[in-house]
């Protein structure tokens, strides 16, 4: 075997650096590694945790970039895998705190404070998966609530459908089909050094559960992978610690003796888990109604964001079908052709937000009653129609029944994107802005930015690039969130200029163009553009 090649560093500068500090620090190249592995005495912050009297540090290719491994034998905690891999960073770190030994000591130091007096327990069950011997990309998802786990020192029956190889869904109860995975469940008291591999969980099981594991085990007739085997393929091991459910999913390889277990990643589906995802608003927003009406490709996506965000009450309001060519720029895709646009959309916020409960109005309300029918118990009205006529008619609803309105279009081809407020004390109601307010207008093109001519019972289509359908309905749907928290940082209107709008002045820069109000009634002042971060 020849020896492995030298590190290949991003600065050479300050790998050589840190390698001389390493040297004054009593450590050595390990012979035949070409100075990525260097042994030296322990450290003292690990001298309470070990009777090791050595340490070892990797140096990987990607320096100062990618952090140096640590190692040290003796170790029984969290954050350490089986083989004595001290995890002081998770991969992609940009902190570049390492780049001297004394960064690397000092997260050291923090380390052993943690081992010494406590872990953050959020840490401790996403840890437990990737401190195990060995691991399996496959995700298992589950919900704690529906698979009924029993009080600490029980144990119980699961099964498992594979979805494909990369997917394993989790259930109560035996297995009904022979394609299932049978499984069992093990709830643990506080366990403060989760298992690593088979043997140790099997050291941390009362003697009841461990008998179960012990049968199930010796009665294995395949051994493949994620393949049933005629008795246990699956242990779901659950402990608490500081009123935190952490969970090990270990899937069975081998028969017999030769029985390992291999570390699946976890993925809780409950609503308390998926929820943390959900954004810092999510809180703020929830037990809102927002009705959403058009539900195109604009709508689509503010709609989908707005149930992402937390919202828990959408209402969706669209006569229209999804056809072939909505697909191209919507948040639907192919699937749901021919499929009402609320419907659809209604499918895709369940998949993504499982909190929020949507109501669908397949009609286009136009009149005042149906209107005000239709927003009666809004928080707010989300106007996505892309529609002059809509929008005034929502306007008009919302303004005579005291409704908080967010309205976003895109303008000319996607080239420029506005977004209106109105029902929030001082805002000036959407039909009564003018340019002497200090509201620009936005100049009407010559069509050539239509897919369709205008004349004729079908509307004209925008082509509007995917990327600015995104850009707007993302700023619908900040608006939005803004006014149901109450926050108010943005004014009651904005228009982005994603693309120049040539001798068209405010429109012909990139940027916001915000509201410049005139000091004097009467008095029409230029719009202000700042640049776009």
């Amino acid at each position: 075997m020849s020896d492995p090649p030298p590190v290949d560093p991003f600065d050479q500068a300050s790998l050589e650096s840190f390698t001389t500090e390493l040297v004054a620090a009593g450590f050595e190249p390990a012979p035949g590694t070409e100075r990525r592995v260097w042994i030296g005495p322990i450290h003292p912050a690990l001298a309470s945790l070990t009777d090791a009297r050595e340490m070892r540090v990797l140096i990987r290719d990607g320096w100062p970039v990618v952090f140096p491994y640590l190692f040290a034998e003796g170790l029984h905690t969290n954050h350490l895998t089986s083989d004595g891999y001290i995890c002081l960073w998770h991969e992609g770190d940009g902190s570049r705190e390492w780049i001297t030994l004394n960064g690397f000591f000092d997260r050291l130091a923090a380390w052993s404070q943690g081992a010494q007096n406590g872990w953050d327990p959020l840490g401790l069950g996403q840890d437990a998966q990737l401190n195990f011997e060995k691991k399996d990309p496959a995700v298992a998802t589950f919900d704690l609530g529906e698979l009924r786990l029993g009080q600490p020192g029980t144990r119980g029956s699961l099964h498992g459908k594979l979805h494909h190889r990369l997917h394993i869904s989790l259930h109560p109860g035996s297995r009904t089909s022979s394609r299932e995975l049978e499984g069992l469940w093990i709830r643990s008291r506080v366990t403060e050094v989760p298992p690593r591999n088979l043997a140790e969980l099997q050291q941390v099981l009362n003697r009841a559960q461990e008998r179960s594991v012990v049968r199930a085990l010796e009665s294995r007739r395949n051994g493949e992978l994620l393949q049933p085997s005629g008795s246990i393929d699956l242990i779901l091991f659950a402990w608490d610690g500081d009123d935190l459910p952490h969970v090990l999913v270990l899937a069975l390889e081998g028969t017999g003796a030769d029985t390992t277990a291999v570390a699946l990643r976890p993925g809780p589906t409950d609503e308390k888990s998926l929820i943390l995802r959900a954004g810092p608003d999510a809180s703020l927003v929830a037990h809102r109604t927002v009705v959403v009406l058009g539900l195109g490709a604009l709508g689509g996506h503010t709609a989908v964001a707005l149930a992402e965000s937390g919202v828990t009450q959408l209402r969706l309001v669209d006569g229209d079908q999804l056809l072939p060519e909505n697909a191209v720029r919507h948040v639907i895709g192919h699937q749901a052709i021919g499929v009402p646009k609320p419907n659809a959309v209604a499918g895709t916020i369940a998949d993504h937000a499982p909190w929020t409960e949507v109501s669908t109005e397949p009609d286009n309300p136009m009149s005042p009653s149906a209107l005000r029918e239709v927003i009666a118990d809004a928080d707010l009205v989300v106007d996505a129609t892309g529609e002059g006529a809509a929008t005034q008619a929502i306007c008009l609803s919302a303004l005579a029944q005291d409704k908080a309105v967010v309205s976003g279009a895109l303008f000319r081809g996607g080239a420029v994107a506005r977004v209106r407020r109105q029902g929030i004390p001082g805002d000036v109601p959407i039909l009564d802005r003018t340019p002497a307010l200090g509201y620009p207008l936005i100049p009407p093109g010559d069509d050539d930015d239509l897919l369709r001519p205008a004349v004729g019972c079908s509307g004209p289509v925008a082509n509007a690039p995917p990327t600015t359908v995104l850009a707007a309905a993302a700023l619908i749907a900040e608006t939005a969130i803004d006014t149901l928290t109450g926050r108010l940082a943005l004014p009651d209107e904005i228009v982005d200029v994603y693309r120049v709008l040539p001798d068209e002045p405010p429109f012909d820069r990139i940027g916001r163009v915000m509201r410049q109000p005139s000091a004097e009634p009467g008095l029409v002042e230029a719009a202000s553009v700042i640049p776009r971060s």
